[in-house]
Formats: structure tokens, C-alpha cells, sequence
């Protein structure tokens, strides 16, 4: 078994030796290989690597990746500046159908082995994994500064002039006790 790169997807493995094996049969090598998606929705910046098992089941073929990493390109939340970061992936299983269920939950849960080449795509599923495990928030680090919400200033470089009242954070409410005294029928 060997990855192949495949016109419309890096990650397409061959399973021809593994769809006639016995059910229970396994394959396993490890992962290094570039994936290519648009720049908008993940940067990467280094290879995919892991490992790759594949087990032959009674009517279909499951994929395990585990030990994932890859580097993403990302931009700062609070200073807006480019900063790379490493995605881990822990663990993901799909499991690849030879042809489409008849009752089908969602169109986008199903993976199927291309009979004719007796292939298996795993791009769409390192994409999800990828994007599943990108961090909450973006940070370059825990303890970035950010940019003054008046000036602009990149407060990591440099700290501004604004006064500490200028730079308080948003709170449409803060006055809303007053406004309520005022209105309070006697």
C-alpha cells in the first residue's frame, strides 16, 4: 500500500491488496506528506505526519490516523501579526463504504472506496480533522498585548499615549443603572 499523489487529492492510498484480504486484515505505515488546501482555510507550512492504519472490515475499510501534527500558518487575534503553530491531530477513524448507504444521515459522513481504482481518499477527512483541532483563539502568545483599540499600536513593540480610560474595553451597559434611575416610576 502506498500513497499516491492523485490529480485532485495528495492523500489518495491504494487498497486493492487490502479489499480482498480477510476481514480483520491490517495495514499501517507512517505519514509524511504534503497537503494542499487553499491558503484562506488552512496554511500549512510543513508536511502531515503521523501514522496511517488501515482495517479491513466485513464491507468496508477503516482509516485511523493517529500521531498527527502538521504546521499551520495562523494571524494573531489580538496583534494581527503571522505566527505558525502546530496542529495536533491525537486520533481520527472513518470508515470507507464501496458504494452509498440507502438511508443516509448526511450526505457529508459518508466516504466511499473508489471501486474502479480500488482507491481511498483521505483528503477531506485531514481537512475536518485539521480545521476540528485548529486552536479557539489564535494567538501568537498567551501573553500578546494586542493593539490599542484607539491608535492602533502594536502594544507588544511598543506601549501607546491613549489614557487607560480611552483604551477600556467596550461595555454598552456600563451606564444603564443611571438611565434606569431616571425612569423609575414613584
Amino acid at each position: 500500500m502506498t500513497l499516491h499523489k492523485h490529480q485532485s487529492s495528495p492523500l489518495t492510498v491504494k487498497v486493492a491488496k487490502l479489499w480482498t484480504s480477510p476481514e480483520g486484515a491490517t495495514q499501517k505505515f507512517p505519514l509524511d506528506v504534503k497537503v494542499e488546501y487553499p491558503a484562506a482555510e488552512i496554511n500549512a507550512v510543513s508536511n502531515l505526519t503521523g501514522e496511517l492504519m488501515l482495517i479491513k472490515l466485513k464491507e468496508e475499510i477503516s482509516a485511523i490516523i493517529s500521531g498527527a501534527e502538521i504546521k499551520v500558518g495562523f494571524i494573531c487575534n489580538r496583534c494581527l501579526k503571522e505566527f505558525i503553530a502546530t496542529v495536533k491531530i491525537p486520533g481520527a477513524e472513518r470508515e470507507f463504504l464501496p458504494r452509498k448507504p440507502s438511508v443516509m444521515d448526511d450526505l457529508n459522513d459518508v466516504y466511499l472506496i473508489d471501486m474502479k481504482d480500488l482507491t481511498i481518499d483521505l483528503n477531506e477527512m485531514v481537512r475536518q480533522e485539521i480545521i476540528l483541532h485548529f486552536p479557539f483563539i489564535p494567538v501568537c502568545s498567551n501573553s500578546c498585548k494586542g493593539l490599542c483599540p484607539v491608535c492602533g499600536e502594536n502594544r507588544n513593540q511598543r506601549p501607546c499615549t491613549c489614557s487607560p480610560e480611552d483604551t477600556e474595553t467596550y461595555r454598552p451597559f456600563k451606564d444603564l443603572k443611571k438611565l434606569m434611575k431616571g425612569t423609575k416610576k414613584d
